[in-house]
């Protein structure tokens, strides 16, 4: 039963309403597939197996009749950070964050603002005079691609070509796929392979004409344990583009998508403009953009009245962790002023979201402008269709008509 079940989370069919299927899945601690993965969905266990360092983030750490989908990296690059663990994890990490983040720039994300909101502003002003459009298309998939090309010093004419690389490149990796698409998992490494050239051109670009962006500033950086290798800066350019806006463009558009389908909380927020922060961590919590993240185990855990053993792969399914109900009150309810924003959707440890801070600053600037600016929003189409991945899921088009767009 618990493989079947697990089956119907990977199949599309289930990406419009899989939640069901995560309830059931929280029954037992460890849901043991035929293949010997196992998915793990409560919130304690999932919020303690992304702490423990008997789980790795290395897929190659798996057992050779386990190993699902060890996805080899695009030829000419390196592993990113996102897959390997420490100490080589924090090593390459704090190369890219001393550029990005705390403790070395500590305002950068806050200096991105004005950015992010002229962006936005100048998106919803092309949306006058229009009765309907696709917020997907026209909105929420642009602006953290125009963000994301801002960070790496990427021409914003290239974002055209870039952008649909990098949703081939994010589709689903095998171990989500069920069963084995071997057409699809080609067109993806062709994209990885498109997407990596591009960058190794771009990197000598950046390497002869430097920047202000983050990718110039690795290039150059002459700090402690750097520069990264050739390979290292490729694979981390190419993490920081996809991770840097494929996650937020499923975040603006579900939380629209929520806010449109419970019009007492659109109203909160209408009223309210400072509750756009907690409308986005409620559509974290209760609409994530990741649901499951793959990890090994490299030592027995024992969950439970069940043993995880050593090699096997485990998916750690954070969408249903977060509607766990031993964690949160009403775990299905939307609800914009929820106390309690303790989700997973970020992950946790030492693979917390490299970009969380500005996913957020982008999600709560999109949904303040957009509930304010936007006459009368109501969904022309529920539910929306949604992307084919099961672990990156988000709607590939939100339709919605409107009265008319107040002026900036």
């Amino acid at each position: 039963m618990a493989s079947t079940l697990y089956r119907q989370v990977l199949h599309p069919d289930s990406r419009r309403h899989p939640w069901p299927l995560y309830t059931e899945l929280r029954k037992e601690a460890v849901s043991v597939q035929d293949d010997g993965t196992c998915v793990v969905s409560g919130y304690d266990e999932v919020s303690a197996l992304l702490r423990d360092p008997r789980i790795s983030a290395d897929r190659g750490n798996a057992t050779p009749d386990s190993r699902v989908g060890v996805d080899a990296p695009a030829p000419g690059t390196a592993p990113s950070f996102l897959v390997r663990d420490n100490p080589t994890h924090d090593q390459l990490r704090g190369l890219a964050q001393r550029h990005f983040g705390p403790p070395a720039r500590p305002g950068f994300v806050e200096s991105l603002r004005p950015m992010v909101e002229e962006l936005i502003r100048d998106h919803i002003d092309h949306l006058t005079g229009r009765g309907e459009f696709d917020l997907v298309s026209e909105f929420s998939h642009p602006i953290p691609v125009r963000v994301a090309c801002h960070l790496l010093g990427v021409p914003p004419e290239d974002a055209f070509t870039l952008a649909p690389l990098a949703e081939e490149g994010a589709g689903s990796p095998e171990f989500l796929v069920d069963p084995r698409d071997p057409e699809a998992a080609a067109a993806r490494n062709h994209a990885q392979q498109e997407l990596a050239e591009y960058f190794l051109a771009h990197i000598e670009r950046l390497r002869k004409k430097p920047g202000q962006d983050i990718l110039s500033r690795m290039i150059h950086d002459d700090g402690p344990g750097s520069p990264m290798s050739l390979p290292e800066l490729l694979s981390t350019a190419i993490m920081l583009f996809i991770g840097g806006h494929e996650t937020t463009v499923n975040l603006i558009s579900s939380s629209m998508l929520l806010l449109l389908r419970h019009p007492e909380q659109l109203a909160r927020l209408q009223a309210d403009p400072s509750l756009a922060a907690g409308a986005i961590e409620e559509t974290l919590r209760l609409e994530p953009s990741v649901h499951l993240r793959p990890r090994v185990a490299v030592d027995d855990i024992v969950i439970g009245d069940r043993t995880i053993p050593k090699g096997s792969t485990v998916i750690l399914a954070l969408a249903a962790a977060n509607r766990d109900p031993r964690r949160f009150p009403d775990p299905d309810t939307f609800d914009i002023t929820r106390a309690d924003i303790g989700h997973l959707s970020f992950g946790a440890g030492i693979h917390f979201c490299f970009g969380a801070g500005l996913g957020r600053m982008e999600g709560q600037i999109a949904v303040r402008e957009l509930t304010r600016r936007l006459v009368n929003p109501r969904l022309s189409q529920d539910p929306p269709p949604y992307r084919p991945m099961a672990d990156l899921r988000g709607p590939s088009a939100l339709r919605i008509t409107v009265d008319g767009v107040r002026p900036a």
